[in-house]
């Protein structure tokens, strides 16, 4: 799997020891009912949607390797939202474009990344209809309850990278094939 995302030239990638470091969480999860970013209950891959923490635990806990992978982008300073919204789009799109070739591949993985999932421009919650692209559309680890920010210090990786960067973090849990 270190392969496919060496072709994202991420800052880091760090392998988890053990699938159960992955820590799931009510309380990351509730985060995204504040709505910070604008789509709880807009994004089939957004809570309440996205499916509950039992599902995210069962899932995960059918693989037993994992790997966290972050990219620090650079932006003009903490206040540059349109540079930070950049970066999580070209973030996801890399990840994206490794899940499906991974997929093309039949390697047994499963991928979450940050922010919401961005393939229709138009999701088809917002039209009371079921996911168009089931099988390509990646969850955030937030919403999946991923508490990131331990999961980055528990495999000692750098979190802020300064106040002129902002990183993005995914995590892709694996059998080897």
């Amino acid at each position: 799997m270190k392969e496919y995302l060496n072709q994202g030239d991420f800052t880091e990638i760090a392998a988890l020891r053990d699938i159960s470091d992955i820590h799931i969480t009510a309380e990351v999860r509730d985060r995204c009912a504040d709505n910070y970013c604008g789509f709880y209950g807009r994004n089939h891959m957004c809570p309440p949607a996205v499916g509950d923490l039992a599902h995210y635990r069962q899932l995960i806990g059918q693989y037993d390797k994992g790997l966290v992978f972050s990219k620090a982008y650079s932006i003009k300073s903490r206040s540059d939202f349109a540079g930070m919204v950049a970066a999580g789009i070209a973030f996801r799109e890399i990840v994206q474009q490794i899940d499906q070739q991974a997929k093309t591949n039949h390697q047994d993985c499963v991928f979450f990344t940050a922010g919401t999932c961005g393939i229709c421009e138009k999701c088809a919650i917002l039209d009371e209809e079921p996911c168009r692209f089931p099988d390509q559309a990646i969850p955030s680890l937030e919403a999946a309850g991923i508490d990131v920010v331990r999961l980055s210090r528990d495999l000692e990786m750098k979190y802020n990278n300064g106040a002129d960067k902002v990183t993005y973090f995914g995590l892709v849990v694996y059998r080897d094939a």
